[in-house]
């Protein structure tokens, strides 16, 4: 699958520079690529971003799945909301925007990923808000 070309969104805290896919109305999640200053856009591996995107809603339920395993809440309790994917030069998470979990209050869940498989859930409660 052909992700397309990127465009430059801004400049993000801690040197990172955000990246927004052109034409972001074709997918069903935001989709966002960030390298840390002085990192070429190029070296992020968007073949792996386009299988990830031709998997989407697998891929969302699985991290969902995945995030209640670990946490030991249900689907319900939860409520893991607004999925957005994140992509990086070494990997990418999907991040649940919204959702009720402490350990998401106010930026969300992440979920790594190895390719298409949750490995790790990341608490973002002491994020750096990304203003664009």
């Amino acid at each position: 699958m052909t992700v397309g070309p990127l465009v430059h969104v801004c400049d993000g805290p801690g040197g990172l520079v955000v990246w927004g896919v052109a034409e972001p109305e074709r997918w069903a999640v935001d989709v966002t690529v960030m390298v840390e200053a002085g990192e070429d856009v190029a070296a992020v591996d968007l073949d792996a971003l386009g299988d990830v995107l031709a998997h989407l809603d697998e891929v969302v339920e699985r991290a969902r799945r995945f995030v209640c395993a670990e946490l030991g809440v249900t689907q319900e309790e939860a409520a893991l909301d607004s999925p957005e994917v994140n992509v990086y030069t070494d990997g990418w998470m999907l991040r649940f925007a919204e959702g009720d979990l402490p350990i998401g209050d106010p930026f969300g869940v992440a979920v790594w990923f190895e390719g298409l498989r949750p490995v790790r859930v990341e608490d973002l409660s002491e994020a750096e808000e990304i203003g664009y």
